[in-house]
């Protein structure tokens, strides 16, 4: 069985203000690919917020952490 690839934005290290600009690269890249695709936002709710803004302005459908483990709320995970 093959794993299925996902492509990763990790914005550990990435300023509020370039985060947008990062997500916004991140998403045209992979635009229409239909891949599976996580940004990796860690525990701050404004990095979730940016984040959960840019996805809703390019009207993606997304899942905010592991719904198998409630606790992990540091990712958001998308098809695109």
């Amino acid at each position: 069985m093959n794993p299925i690839k996902r492509e990763l934005l990790d914005l550990h290290r990435i300023n509020h203000i370039d985060a947008e600009i990062f997500i916004d690269r991140f998403i045209n890249k992979y635009w229409g690919k239909n891949i599976s695709a996580r940004i990796i936002t860690g525990n701050s709710e404004a990095m979730k917020e940016i984040s959960i803004s840019k996805l809703n302005f390019y009207d993606i459908k997304f899942t905010i952490g592991n719904k198998w483990e409630s606790t992990s709320k540091s990712f958001i995970d998308f098809i695109i």
